[in-house]
């Protein structure tokens, strides 16, 4: 049995090579999977064992962390997109009715400022999973303050020091910086009252700033990297970057009236506002009273971050306590630019925004025919109607990402369920066919399960396999396997699913697609009803609606099923 502290271990070759087969069958036909059986045994027999080796002997060297976790983060810190097109999530927090206007925005910052204060006190316990394995909370840390750095090649994190006094946050408006005291000397945080009156002072100023202070960061991590070198060559924009770095949140304040829902957390995920390379910005519609959260994904999940609101929730419902007595410091700032950087400002921001208003998210949402019965996963109903929509919008289910959590880990982050199985592909088929019954269903349920299950204990295929492959290149092992058609096959993300479950806390996210023409979907389990979140380009709106119906229509014969 699982201790708390259980590294993430090595799951044997020959094991996972098996699942592999069994993953990625629905994938190939006949004589594909008859060649791929005999590659299979090639590799695991030859470079497979030596690659396994040397992924054991690292492991080994890690018992103080997890031997995916430094690729998993140079994965993130690598990529050189701008970072919500490739990586950020806009969250939509579920609590707007109690948000109204300044004074909402006021509570929150105040809420979210002490639990930072009690983070830094080391007054935030491990969290226990419901099996009763503590979670690892190195997610935490960016509660000291910390941003992602552009690097020529791969950047770098970094983090402030844990200490609670003097520290500040940083709110966006209008194009400039405004820098906010948040704890005092005594690292008590500033009253919600004392927040609404520097949030006034801020709003009341209209002036336009023409070299919005963000905009350099929407142009990935390959030209800000640049970008960046040239800035620090003055000691104003040097001390500028240090204190965003510092600064234990932002807050980008946006003004657009008449948004829908959907075009709400579009712009909070696309168009925000926010230095995109700090983990926590909040970004907060005057128009509307809308909140949502904009993550850079690197060093945190969403379970981290359902689990941060949640608090900051609790924290801003609880009676006063003991805050700041003094009116937060506050300061405007902006870069100083040369003429080759102004000249540049704007044509950034267009590129930018050429990729960024393509971007969609359309929800849908289906109420449930029939009651559920608690024992069936509404988790595996959901991933079958999405492979039933697969079937009736395109005519063939590809394959998808489902993300599991497995914080549970030292250093754990999430495991990937590959949930189109045989099993679960009969089902749909015969679903389309109005012939499926009770026996196809759990069939499916069962082998969603055994998914799930070998995921939660570590023993999934895909960060295995990827642990080989950075074996293979760290070590110049020659191999073919992960040139393999079947591989790519496997590795893909034609829909990459994501879900923290309830909506009491999150109701909702987006996020850009993971790949080319595929789609970004979030799945919240509400108490009547499911929500399904899509992220997609604009050329696919049409294939997102006929996809969205086929989902309601594979819903409720998949409820029926079940529970009727």
């Amino acid at each position: 049995m699982m201790t708390p502290s259980d590294l993430l271990p090595v799951p044997p070759l020959a094991e996972t090579a098996a699942r592999y087969l069994q993953w990625v069958r629905p994938l190939l036909d006949d004589e594909g999977f008859a060649g791929l059986q005999q590659r299979t045994a090639r590799f695991v027999g030859h470079e497979g064992a030596i690659l396994q080796q040397k992924l054991l002997h690292f492991a080994d060297s890690k018992q103080e962390s997890s031997w995916l976790i430094d690729g998993w983060l140079n994965t993130y810190l690598s990529a050189r997109e701008p970072l919500p097109l490739v990586s950020n999530v806009g969250f939509a927090v579920a609590a707007q009715g109690r948000l109204n206007g300044i004074w909402g925005l006021a509570n929150w910052l105040a809420a979210a400022a002490a639990v930072h204060a009690d983070y830094l006190r080391g007054y935030i316990a491990a969290e226990v999973t419901p099996q009763g394995k503590t979670v690892c909370m190195r997610q935490w840390q960016v509660l000291q303050g910390a941003m992602r750095i552009a690097e020529a090649g791969c950047d770098r994190y970094e983090f402030a020091a844990p200490d609670a006094a003097n520290r500040h946050i940083g709110i966006f408006w209008h194009g400039y910086y405004y820098r906010l005291e948040a704890l005092d000397a005594a690292g008590l945080p500033h009253s919600a009252e004392s927040f609404q009156t520097a949030l006034v002072q801020i709003t009341g100023n209209t002036v336009e700033n023409p070299y919005p202070v963000t905009v350099p960061t929407l142009s990935g991590s390959g030209q800000w990297a640049e970008i960046r070198l040239r800035l620090l060559e003055h000691a104003h924009n040097d001390k500028l970057l240090a204190q965003m770095k510092e600064d234990l949140f932002h807050v980008s304040l946006l003004d657009e009236a008449g948004l829908s829902a959907d075009e709400e957390l579009c712009l909070a995920t696309f168009r925000s506002g926010c230095w995109v390379y700090k983990p926590l910005s909040y970004c907060f519609n005057l128009a509307s009273s809308h909140l949502a959260i904009h993550c850079e994904h690197t060093w945190l999940d969403g379970g981290m971050i359902k689990s941060l609101t949640t608090r900051i929730l609790q924290k801003s419902a609880e009676p006063a306590k003991p805050t700041a007595a003094s009116v937060p410091v506050m300061s405007r700032q902006e870069w100083i630019l040369g003429e080759t950087e102004k000249q540049k400002w704007s044509e950034w921001l267009q590129q930018y925004a050429q990729k960024a208003d393509k971007m969609r998210v359309s929800s849908c949402e289906t109420g449930w025919p029939i009651q559920p019965v608690k024992g069936v996963s509404q988790d595996a109903l959901i991933q079958f109607a999405l492979q039933y929509a697969q079937l009736r919008t395109w005519g063939c289910v590809r394959n998808t990402y489902e993300a599991v959590d497995v914080s549970h880990f030292q250093s754990g982050r999430t495991e990937c369920i590959r949930p189109l199985s045989a099993e679960s592909l009969a089902l749909v088929r015969a679903l389309s066919e109005n012939k499926a019954d009770t026996a196809l269903l759990q069939a499916a349920l069962s082998e969603h399960k055994n998914r799930v299950k070998a995921c939660k204990t570590g023993h999934g295929v895909n960060r295995h396999m990827l642990g080989l492959q950075w074996m293979a290149n760290q070590y110049s092992v020659a191999t073919e396997w992960f040139d393999e058609p079947a591989y790519q096959l496997l590795t893909e993300d034609f829909l990459s699913t994501s879900t923290l479950g309830d909506g009491n806390a999150i109701l909702r996210f987006a996020f850009a697609p993971t790949s080319k023409g595929g789609l970004g979907i979030n799945y919240t389990m509400l108490p009547q009803s499911w929500l399904l979140t899509i992220t997609h380009t604009q050329s696919q709106e049409n294939d997102v609606q006929c996809f969205q119906t086929a989902f309601k229509e594979g819903a409720c014969k998949l409820c029926t099923l079940a529970f009727g």
